[in-house]
């Protein structure tokens, strides 16, 4: 049997996956679900797996610093991510195995089936060193967001996107001319695409531009407003790192 964590910060996520992975790879033992970054760090540590099964885009400790944490455990690692093709060849250059979102039966059972067979000489440190020298240069935000626009693609400073909410599984992109634009995404396939300043995900449903606050309520029932007049809770479990990043401004 091979003994497996699952670390991911959506419930519906581990839920599919610890499904997927009970139906069709039974060799599979899970010993935990966690949600979050930290709650995982805790289960590597204690339960000591031999496979983790690691989103890489989490609030508060992402799955980079899961790895970063835990490296030193004798541990295989498997990410489950949304990350775009670039991101996706340097996991195949550092040898670290990858399953894309939503993550297909058949590359589930090969990616458990490699796990099995992985020498002694796996070592995570190293594969994870090799990852991040590969990833370095592709972290950077870009300058222009491609957004559609009819059979187009229009591009826009990251200036001119005001605040994105959720719908489901698509997400309205406001823009600061008042124009909004539907995508077929989820926020967080979103979230991934425009990571980094001056962007902030304060709410499950919310992906806000820092530049454009007006005010910020601290209370205990938090919100923002933005220059346009729309007020935003902040989940509480991103007040905290929400204003960490405000104080920096």
């Amino acid at each position: 049997m091979i003994r497996a964590v699952i670390i991911d910060d959506e419930r519906n996520a581990l839920e599919v996956l610890q499904l997927q992975l009970q139906q069709y790879c039974k060799e599979v033992e899970i010993l935990a679900i966690c949600q979050g970054g930290k709650a995982g760090i805790e289960a590597i540590q204690n339960l000591k797996p031999d496979v983790v099964f690691l989103d890489i885009e989490m609030p508060h400790i992402n799955g980079f610093e899961v790895l970063h944490q835990t490296q030193n455990q004798d541990y295989k690692v498997i990410f489950t991510t949304a990350y775009d093709q670039f991101a996706v060849k340097a996991f195949k250059f550092s040898a670290i195995d990858y399953l894309l979102k939503p993550i297909d039966i058949l590359d589930l059972q090969q990616a458990v089936e490699k796990a099995k067979k992985e020498t002694e000489n796996y070592s995570l440190a190293e594969k994870f060193q090799s990852l991040l020298r590969q990833l370095q240069p592709q972290v950077k935000p870009t300058q222009k967001i491609a957004l559609p626009d009819g059979n187009m693609l229009k591009f826009y400073d990251r200036d001119e996107i005001l605040r994105i909410e959720s719908d489901s599984n698509y997400s309205h992109v406001f823009l600061t001319n008042g124009k909004k634009i539907t995508l077929s995404k989820t926020l967080k396939d979103v979230e991934e695409s425009i990571k980094g300043e001056p962007f902030c995900r304060i709410h499950q449903s919310h992906i806000i531009n820092i530049n454009f606050i007006d005010k910020v309520d601290k209370g205990e029932n938090a919100y923002v407003v933005m220059k346009d007049g729309t007020s935003i809770t902040i989940s509480r479990s991103r007040k905290d790192q929400f204003l960490d990043l405000f104080r920096k401004i």
